[in-house]
């Protein structure tokens, strides 16, 4: 933990808020979050310090990093606009944008894992101080079982955990930087904390795993706050950008074959549907209605078929 610390300060002190060219400039970003990215790093210069974090963090973590800061800055961007259009203050508008910048932050970092008792003391030191600070009200079942991240289906797979892992590695990296409170760190880790709940199938895999129901709300609290609620809503919405899901290679693709086994474009495709089927009530039908069309034609299926009929539920699913 203290060498993953040494980086970020590290990559802090290489990019300071003003004077090179911007980290993420050589990664594409479509309209409109280009145009609202733009608009919060003009509004809040200093984001581009962690902006140059993330963009560092991720290709040091992962060989074609693309995918991943593509999702952390269309989260970004829509955690601009949705606090605008939620008007709410300058200062929660930048809160909502450091928790999407930062929620990432661990996801594909091989130390931080919950069967490492020094990790799991932080987790745990950091769930008390946040009680203490009447966050996670609202999920009194939340870490009341520490013990469930011994079995390393839960506490090693960082899909599962990256949330908590990610809000004690933010809050590192926060407190290394001036101009953010106490008050300020712990309302963007409790929004950290709550921006997974809604992924049906991390649920299920808690469940599956512990064999007992509902076990999922001991690892998964409920976003509570404006900011939570923006970091949360936005991971879901962000999942529906096209160039996340379609072409080959796409993050979506990759996560088909890599965490559910699928073999080839038409399994693909059909497992990436199956997930988003099942994902699309909590996300913006209009979106869906884009990627929809795109994954029954990878399919080799005719327009407006439904592959669930045709195809039936994937065999991991089954």
């Amino acid at each position: 933990m203290k060498r993953i610390i040494l980086f970020f300060a590290a990559i802090l002190l290489l990019y300071p808020a003003w004077g090179w060219a911007a980290s993420q400039d050589k990664f594409a970003l479509p309209q409109p979050y280009l145009n609202w990215e733009n608009q919060y790093l003009k509004e809040f210069p200093e984001l581009q310090r962690l902006m140059d974090v993330m963009v560092e963090t991720s290709t040091r973590q992962l060989k074609d990093p693309s995918q991943d800061i593509l999702h952390n800055r269309v989260c970004s961007a829509l955690a601009h606009r949705m606090a605008t259009d939620m008007k709410l203050r300058s200062a929660d508008r930048k809160l909502a944008i450091v928790t999407d910048l930062l929620h990432n932050i661990s996801k594909e970092e091989r130390p931080m894992v919950l069967t490492d008792a020094k990790v799991l003391k932080q987790a745990s030191d950091l769930v008390a101080r946040l009680r203490k600070e009447k966050q996670l009200t609202g999920s009194p079942a939340f870490w009341t079982d520490p013990a469930l991240f011994s079995n390393k289906a839960i506490g090693a797979n960082l899909s599962l955990i990256h949330h908590i892992t990610g809000a004690i590695t933010a809050g590192e990296i926060l407190k290394s930087i001036k101009g953010y409170s106490a008050r300020d760190i712990a309302r963007v880790q409790t929004a950290i904390l709550g921006h997974s709940t809604g992924y049906w199938y991390f649920r299920k895999s808690i469940d599956d795993a512990a064999k007992q129901p509902e076990a999922w709300r001991k690892v998964y609290p409920e976003p509570e706050s404006d900011i939570a609620k923006i970091a949360h809503d936005g991971d879901l919405i962000s999942q529906f950008e096209p160039e996340s899901v379609v072409p080959e290679h796409s993050k979506w693709r990759v996560l088909a074959a890599k965490r559910w086994g699928a073999k080839g474009t038409v399994e693909e495709a059909h497992v990436v549907y199956y997930v988003f089927q099942r994902l699309f009530e909590d996300l913006a039908r209009q979106e869906w209605n884009k990627i929809e069309p795109a994954l029954i034609k990878l399919m080799d299926l005719k327009t407006g078929a439904d592959p669930v009929k045709v195809l039936g539920v994937p065999k991991a699913f089954q």
